[in-house]
């Protein structure tokens, strides 16, 4: 037959459909590592602002703990734990009584290393809150040394 009907047989259609379907599940693939990944870089740069605020701020010494501020009278002690119980949960705004978003850790004082002029500050928040640090999906570590006067 000359100058037959032109379509496409049952073969192609399957065939191009298979193809389209692969694309498109690799594609979601890389959508959700992408969000993934947007996620933990939110989490990673929160954490950083929020141990960048609490290395800033100084507090008198006090037993009430609103905000993890580093007491000053900590600093000159030997290096050592300042929370209780080697560390605690803080929120997104820096206070222990607001919604937990980190589990924090915060070591400082001054040791054989540092000699009494300088303080060194040790500082780990990791996230969810509910997991040991050992377990944490995320972790964010910093240490420094402040100088006493």
């Amino acid at each position: 037959m000359k100058g037959g009907s032109r379509a496409f047989s049952l073969v192609e259609v399957v065939l191009a459909l298979g193809i389209c379907a692969f694309v498109l599940v690799a594609l979601l693939g890389l959508f959700s590592t992408g969000l993934r990944a947007g996620r933990e870089s939110e989490e990673q740069v929160q954490a950083a602002n929020l141990a960048s605020q609490i290395l800033a701020t100084r507090a008198a010494a006090t037993n009430n703990l609103t905000n993890f501020a580093i007491p000053t009278a900590d600093l000159t002690k030997a290096y050592g734990d300042i929370y209780p119980s080697g560390g605690g949960t803080v929120g997104l705004d820096g206070r222990t009584n607001s919604t937990p978003a980190y589990r924090i850790v915060c070591r400082a004082g001054t040791n054989a290393d540092t000699g009494p002029r300088l303080s060194q500050i040790y500082l780990m928040l990791s996230w969810p809150y509910q997991a040991a640090a050992s377990n944490a999906a995320g972790r964010y570590e910093v240490s420094t040394y402040v100088p006493l006067y």
